[in-house]
């Protein structure tokens, strides 16, 4: 229950994660500080008269929210891992604010290779191609793949770890119960079962704009550098490499076409000083050198070379099919196909990654 009770304090308004630490060392357990009185907390000269105050009034209206949280995370099979528990990163403690609790779906591994891949969520082909390749190259040599498991860049980094048998992270803006975005539902049940979902945000919590920013700090926390695949110059994935340099983390930068905005992003931070990167192998052998022996030597040699032709799936023949007679709207491949939105949304992707479909302006899928 004490997990609950970190979670109660992580919620209430007031107290950073410093002081609560304090705190909570102050009155032996985070459940005798979420029962204490308001004189009693300020009293320890830790936190100010306002700031106890805000502290208690939040109580005030939340007395049981412990037990409601309780509740919550069993009905959804989500635990709870406080800033103190031994499963937290502890890359993540160094950062300036670190959440009091984590709310993970899955198993969160061991991030002490992890890497964090960014950009687009209106990735092409191109985009998407590196984030797989990468991912999957990096994930097979045992780094964690950490991405915000959004459309575009983030999607294809957690299926291109998956793909290569490695774990993955996704750091969401809302509660690890809510599939945002609804077509990424079959991504994220492979992602808990392969990795970790993890929010600070309680089950339930809705999507807010306000809330990515806030994620990319956990994104750029539990990880060792990030990775800049694709952005617009004024794109949210910069956020994260903003909170990357300001932390002292190794940002790399993924060239592009010079004919698109998306790699406005990429481009500026290289001519900033951002290391410029064309291989996984090169992050390999910058970040994780223990892990870039002669046992991994194989797995970067077709990193820059053209995708193989693949047979295509059976259960994709359909869309393939729809699409040698032009280019189709996700919503027309739906109706035409019989498959749902979902359906067609994961099958779309597998198809971007295996190079047999890509994406126009017009986000009408077409025939590589």
């Amino acid at each position: 229950m004490e997990n609950y009770y970190w979670a109660a304090l992580g919620a209430a308004k007031g107290i950073g994660t410093a002081r609560l630490l304090a705190l909570v060392k102050a009155f032996g357990s985070a459940q005798n500080l979420y029962e204490a009185e308001e004189a009693d907390i300020l009293a320890t000269g830790i936190v100010s008269e306002k700031s106890a105050a805000q502290f208690a009034e939040c109580r005030k209206d939340n007395g049981n929210l412990p037990e409601k949280l309780r509740e919550q995370c069993e009905r959804f099979g989500v635990s709870v891992v406080p800033v103190t528990g031994p499963e937290y990163p502890e890359r993540l403690k160094q950062i300036l604010r670190p959440p009091v609790v984590l709310y993970v779906k899955g198993t969160l591994p061991d991030c002490r290779y992890s890497i964090g891949m960014v950009g687009s969520r209106l990735a092409d082909a191109y985009g998407v191609k590196v984030a797989t390749v990468f991912s999957k190259a990096l994930a097979t040599a045992g780094v964690v793949v950490v991405s915000g498991g959004a459309k575009g860049i983030d999607s294809a980094s957690h299926a291109g770890a998956l793909q290569g048998g490695g774990k993955t992270v996704a750091v969401l803006g809302c509660g690890v119960d809510v599939v945002y975005p609804h077509t990424n539902a079959k991504l994220f049940a492979a992602i808990a079962e392969n990795g970790a979902l993890v929010s600070e945000y309680p089950p339930g919590t809705q999507p807010e704009r306000y809330h990515f920013p806030e994620r990319n700090r956990i994104i750029n926390g539990i990880s060792q550098g990030v990775v800049l695949v694709q952005a617009t110059a004024r794109s949210g994935a910069l956020i994260t490499t903003e909170f990357a340099m300001d932390e002292g983390r190794e940002v790399f930068c993924v060239p592009g076409n010079i004919f698109t905005d998306k790699s406005a992003g990429p481009h500026k931070l290289i001519k900033a000083g951002a290391r410029l990167v064309d291989s996984p192998k090169e992050i390999l052998e910058e970040l994780f050198p223990e892990l870039s022996g002669s046992m991994h030597s194989n797995l970067f040699s077709g990193c820059n070379d053209a995708a193989p032709l693949r047979k295509c799936p059976e259960a994709h023949r359909k869309i393939l099919d729809l699409l040698t007679q032009g280019p189709l709207t996700l919503e027309q491949i739906v109706n035409a196909s019989g498959f749902s939105i979902g359906e067609a949304s994961v099958m779309l992707l597998e198809m971007q990654m295996m190079g047999f479909v890509q994406m126009n302006s017009a986000q009408q899928y077409f025939c590589s």
